[in-house]
């Protein structure tokens, strides 16, 4: 008689897996240096917790490029990028709006700032998203996975 088979073990077994694969594409220097680039006008404020907001900063980086990586493989069957990101839209609003309230929580600001780091927040996230998106991408076609 054979092991009964959990599907939820397997299934995560073989996402630890993806994503552990794909984090080997991952620069922190290069996350740590477009958090600089795009928030470099609202980091000042924030310079007594410059590192906690740096590593919340690189964890939603690291989750938003997850996302897109895991999103490829509709590329990969010929479904053009901006589609697929609309079918990512859902989660990836959530990781936008995560990301935004924690900067909000940093510190007061009218509304006119509160535009501008969400539109920050977006433009960030949607970069790590198309990085994972275009990374994985290539390792399907180069048949890594």
């Amino acid at each position: 008689m054979g092991e009964v088979m959990d599907f939820y073990d397997k299934y995560r077994h073989k996402q630890i897996d993806f994503e552990r694969q794909n984090l080997q594409d991952v620069s922190l220097i290069k996350i740590q240096e477009s958090i600089k680039d795009v928030f470099d006008g609202f980091l000042e404020p924030v310079s007594s917790y410059m590192q906690t907001v740096v590593d919340m900063c690189i964890d939603y980086a690291v989750e938003s490029f997850l996302l897109g990586a895991s999103f490829s493989r509709l590329g990969y069957y010929g479904e053009e990028m901006t589609n697929a990101f609309q079918r990512s839209r859902e989660p990836f609003k959530m990781l936008t709006d995560d990301l935004y309230d924690f900067w909000i929580f940093w510190y007061y600001i009218d509304n006119i700032k509160n535009e501008a780091i969400y539109k920050a927040c977006e433009s960030f996230l949607y970069y790590w998203w198309k990085e994972g998106f275009e990374t994985a991408l290539k390792r399907y076609r180069m048949r890594l996975h």
